[in-house]
């Protein structure tokens, strides 16, 4: 696995916040909590018990902190985490969730004139909606293992871990998600040519 700068940053605040360092476990709440929630409502339909559990998952980190082990990658360990809760709640009455909303909340700081912003903006809706439609015929686990290596980028082996499977089952989930994907995408286009003449 490939360190980079982000990477080094977390497992610095990780052992400053396991030291106590209430300021280093503010920074990991704040860089994580909306991407970890996210994550969970993608996996459960019940938003408000998603913010209980992440609430719940960092009080349970301050409260162990000194028991708790330096780890490679505090993402991968925040992940993991939140997804045994959620799948620990699923055995009481909290619907899984069976729609994916793709939510991208990227910032883009380049300033354009406000007309490319405004075709752009109608451009770049349709190809989500697209994207989204397409993502939606995938079965859930497989748009999950997507999800996990192409938009959160962990590896195959940090992805069999998270969803406990192992990795040539994640590298299968990848390939049958792609392959069908390109399939919709043929399916479609050919559907649309039809349409139009």
């Amino acid at each position: 696995m490939i360190l980079n700068s982000t990477h080094t940053e977390d497992k610095v605040l990780w052992k400053a916040f396991k030291h106590g360092d209430e300021n280093a476990f503010t920074l990991l709440y704040q860089k994580y909590v909306r991407i970890l929630y996210g994550y969970g409502k993608k996996l459960l339909n019940d938003e408000e018990a998603v913010e209980d559990m992440i609430q719940d998952l960092f009080i349970d980190l301050w409260q162990s902190r000194t028991k708790l082990a330096d780890v490679e990658s505090p993402k991968f360990y925040l992940f993991r985490s939140l997804r045994r809760r959620i799948h620990k709640s699923q055995t009481g009455n909290y619907p899984i969730n069976q729609r994916w909303d793709f939510d991208d909340d990227r910032i883009h700081p380049v300033t354009f004139p406000k007309e490319y912003e405004i075709i752009e903006a109608e451009s770049s809706k349709r190809q989500k909606d697209e994207l989204d439609a397409w993502l939606k015929n995938l079965p859930v686990r497989q748009y999950e293992v997507l999800m996990l290596k192409f938009y959160q980028d962990f590896s195959y082996e940090e992805i069999a871990q998270i969803l406990t499977i192992n990795e040539q089952s994640v590298r299968n989930l990848i390939q049958r998600a792609v392959l069908k994907l390109r399939q919709l995408t043929i399916s479609l286009f050919f559907t649309s040519l039809f349409l139009f003449f």
